[in-house]
């Protein structure tokens, strides 16, 4: 990023001196003669480096834009210098220096001090000094290069060629020379003449490029090999979570998904994941990770540079979970984070000046607004990654199964082969045991390898008296099957998590399915035709009083859902007697909310709703809740959700232990659920994934929470309960109570949960009941611990859901008698199944 600098001080600088304008500190000097025959000022072009009339002062007159320039070339030449090709070689810097003294003479000085520099963070001794007189070698030859010569490029690979020969050489054949080290001389001078002419051909795009010329496709991707090698070595220093290659590598992908959309900045991530593997170790998802996150960021660039930004946060973070590719999240958010300042804060004279010069560009930019044929052809596209998915899954399956550790032998013939060639082979018995006795000395090994499994090791006292008597080696013979059981262990332990990771990225590429689809619903919600139906029903709204801040149409299979945001009512139900009617009126169906109370129960500034058109039915919510242990905050957290297709979420978490802490946790994982069902992740996906991430986020400490949830289909009437470590919850017909359980344990303890769900059906004036265990342990005297919020729904089953809430809190708190405090966070939140048609 320091590099693109300069290039921007150069082209204000020259629209600025084509405008008359000069500024002071740029030009101190006077020059007589300065008028040509026509009358006309002379303008020297100090952007070219070789330019004779250019002169450098390092301590007087030094220019803003110099010194940002030579603070970019240092950090190039120490970055490069110590950067290694291959694990072995080094010319990253050697290059860097020859094109710098022949491109840009003033300030290769320097690259020459940070290739330096870098070198000596890498290497010591004889061979630092060695490299140390071939960088000079390099940079005095280069001195020698004819500038104006047509055969430029070939003098500047030849003279690096011939340093790097000579100097390379003479250090092996006076440390003690040998095939292969001449044989590395030669490929590392070959790699240093071919990026000394690669990165000559970048410092001349480049000087092109500042003074308004066209940039020429050779040029470009000359560039394009510069970047990428500074970014790959950038990747080998790190500060702390960061690496600078991260920050840069995820610059350059933004600012091409940026410019090209979804398709450049696909190509752009999977260059900058593959390339930088030449370089240093990286895992081979990094070039899936980028690649897809290139894709999203760009397939947002709708959205502006925020939208770019969040769509490749969003890959990148959903790839790092599922795939595993190395890289911690808070890792890649902060790096993502400062990437997208820098991208956010640039100019947008930027941008479009790179479009306009760089034309292998041109090609992967599209049009603001896509054609309705156009829209089809993105359906079909997507439709046939989903098929393309599956097809993966399926065959992730099939490898599963056969490397499913349940189905393997779990005999002992290979090792107890190997104990043989390890302690027997030079015995002088060998062919006492292990061919005239070998049945019986088989059968004595299997027994310590049983006796070793039960136990976890084997002793002397463990093996058979006849094995021990004729036995020479005896202890040796312990000491061979403890070490094969112990790496029989480590086998099936490898093969346990192979199968295991198998399986999970199998069940992930299903879960894309479900985001493909709602992709396609998003997709759609956004075209042309949908946004102007949405921008009139908002104007609409707007006119009649009703502040509107979004509102987008879904397309369903009953007509079309609105989706609506707006600032919070605090409770005058707004959504329900002002938006539904008016939006029923303006589009001719009965659109209606899932709910018939307010469920905003935080202190937020904006309610989100949705509107179903014909709703069988409705949701009557009440809550009620207190904190425990004498803290202001309960660790308690509950939202609703509304979902596609007439369906309300509600959920529940409780965090573990009381305040502040227990409420980050229920709220973290309410935020992350709801997030990924609502891209279009399956229930039981999106569960796993968030206890993947729990487990993972401090996993020095114990953090864990429970997920209660309900899912209404209010079209059906049907019910659907998921609960992972929560109490039971009450399902109430007439004067019949039905407690709903499961024991499994909360997400964030252990890797393999236990999903436990329920379906339901429901008719008007159902009611159930969501409670936390500090509602259930309030009478901890009773066996059941439900028994009496059992007894006390048959009594209350008529009153209003609010009501109930209310009275069950009550009651629960008396439980903890008089004067004395509630030992822990209670939550009770209470729906009503209503006929839609019911006035409520």
């Amino acid at each position: 990023m320091l590099l693109l600098y300069p290039l921007i001080c150069n082209i204000m600088d020259l629209t600025l001196w084509r405008k008359g304008v000069d500024l002071l500190f740029e030009k101190a000097e006077i020059y007589s003669r300065q008028r040509s025959k026509e009358g006309q000022y002379k303008y020297d072009d100090y952007t070219a480096g070789c330019c004779k009339s250019r002169r450098l002062h390092f301590f007087t007159g030094l220019r803003l834009r110099d010194g940002v320039g030579l603070v970019a070339l240092l950090a190039a030449g120490f970055l490069l210098g110590r950067a290694f090709l291959l694990g072995e070689l080094l010319p990253f810097g050697v290059a860097l220096v020859a094109a710098g003294f022949v491109y840009h003479r003033e300030s290769a000085l320097a690259a020459l001090i940070g290739a330096a520099l870098g070198l000596c963070t890498v290497v010591s001794g004889w061979e630092l000094a060695a490299r140390m007189v071939a960088l000079v070698a390099v940079g005095v030859a280069a001195l020698a290069v004819p500038l104006h010569s047509a055969l430029l490029r070939i003098w500047l690979g030849g003279a690096v060629l011939a340093v790097l020969v000579v100097t390379g050489t003479g250090y092996v054949a006076v440390t003690g020379p040998n095939t292969y080290d001449y044989v590395r001389v030669l490929f590392e001078a070959i790699f240093g003449a071919l990026l000394a002419v690669a990165y000559g051909a970048a410092f001349g795009g480049l000087r092109r490029y500042a003074t308004g010329q066209q940039v020429n496709g050779e040029q470009v991707f000359c560039f394009i090999v510069l970047l990428l090698s500074i970014v790959a070595a950038a990747g080998q220093v790190r500060w702390g979570m960061l690496t600078p290659g991260g920050i840069l590598a995820a610059f350059i992908v933004l600012v091409a998904g940026y410019i090209g959309g979804a398709g450049l900045g696909a190509a752009a991530g999977a260059v900058i994941g593959v390339v930088p593997g030449l370089v240093f170790t990286v895992s081979p998802a990094a070039l899936g990770a980028f690649a897809f996150a290139g894709f999203l960021g760009g397939l947002c660039r709708g959205m502006k540079r925020i939208g770019v930004v969040s769509g490749f946060l969003l890959g990148g973070t959903l790839l790092t979970v599922y795939l595993g590719s190395g890289r911690d999240i808070a890792g890649l958010m902060v790096e993502t984070a400062l990437a997208g300042l820098v991208f956010l804060i640039l100019p947008k004279t930027v941008f479009t000046a790179i479009q306009k010069n760089m034309p292998v560009a041109g090609p992967w930019l599209a049009t603001a607004q896509l054609a309705e044929g156009e829209q089809n052809s993105i359906k079909g596209r997507l439709k046939r990654w989903q098929t393309v998915f599956e097809e993966v899954s399926r065959t992730y399956d099939q490898v599963s199964g056969a490397l499913d550790p349940q189905g393997k032998d779990t005999g002992w013939q290979s090792s107890i082969k190997e104990i043989k060639n390890m302690v027997c082979n030079d015995c002088v018995l060998i062919k006492v045991c292990w061919e005239r006795e070998f049945q019986r000395t088989l059968k004595h090994v299997e027994s310590c390898f049983a006796v070793a499994q039960g136990n976890g090791r084997v002793t002397v006292e463990d093996l058979d008296k006849s094995l021990s008597q004729r036995c020479a080696r005896p202890r040796e013979l312990i000491m061979g099957i403890n070490c094969c059981y112990q790496l029989w262990r480590m086998q099936q332990f490898l093969g346990q998590r192979l199968w295991e990771s198998r399986e999970l990225v199998s069940v992930q590429l299903r879960g894309m399915r479900g985001v493909i689809e709602n992709l396609a619903r998003e997709l759609e919600a956004g075209s042309d035709t949908w946004w102007r139906r949405a921008e009139y029903f908002k104007q609409s709204l707007k006119q009649s009083g009703i502040p509107v801040a979004s509102l987008v149409l879904y397309p369903s299979v009953r007509g079309y859902e609105v989706e609506v945001a707006m600032p919070a009512c605090t409770g005058k139900r707004k959504c329900i007697y002002d938006v539904a009617p008016l939006l029923s009126q303006l589009t001719g169906e009965n659109l209606v909310t899932s709910h018939t109370d307010c469920v905003i129960w935080e202190d937020k500034d904006f309610c989100t709703f949705r509107l179903y058109p014909d709703l069988n039915y409705q949701l009557g919510l009440g809550l009620a809740r207190c904190p425990g242990k004498g803290n202001d905050i309960s660790g308690d957290s509950c939202t609703v959700m509304h979902l596609s297709d007439g369906r309300l979420s509600i959920l529940i978490s409780d965090g573990m232990g009381s305040g502040v802490t227990a409420r980050s946790e229920s709220e973290t994982t309410l935020s992350l659920l709801q997030k990924l069902l609502k891209v279009g992740y399956s229930r039981d996906l999106a569960i796993r994934m968030v206890n993947s991430v729990m487990m993972r986020h401090c996993p020095d400490e114990d953090n864990f929470a429970t997920v209660d949830m309900c899912v209404a289909d209010l079209y059906g009437g049907k019910l659907e309960m998921v609960k992972i470590g929560a109490p039971p919850s009450f399902l109430v017909r007439q004067n019949h109570v039905q407690v709903i359980q499961a024991s499994s344990l909360p997400v964030g303890i252990v890797d393999d949960i236990n999903i436990f769900s329920q379906h339901s059906e429901m008719d008007n004036g159902n009611m159930l009941v969501m409670v936390t265990d500090g509602v259930t342990d309030a009478y901890p005297g009773n066996a059941e611990n439900e028994e009496w919020i059992t007894s006390v729904l048959r009594e209350i089953v008529d009153l209003p859901p609010q009501e109930v809430a209310e009275l069950i809190l009550r009651l629960a708190i008396s439980g903890a008698g008089e004067g004395r405090q509630v030992a822990d966070d209670m939550t009770v939140l209470v729906a009503r199944l209503k006929n839609s048609c019911i006035d409520n």
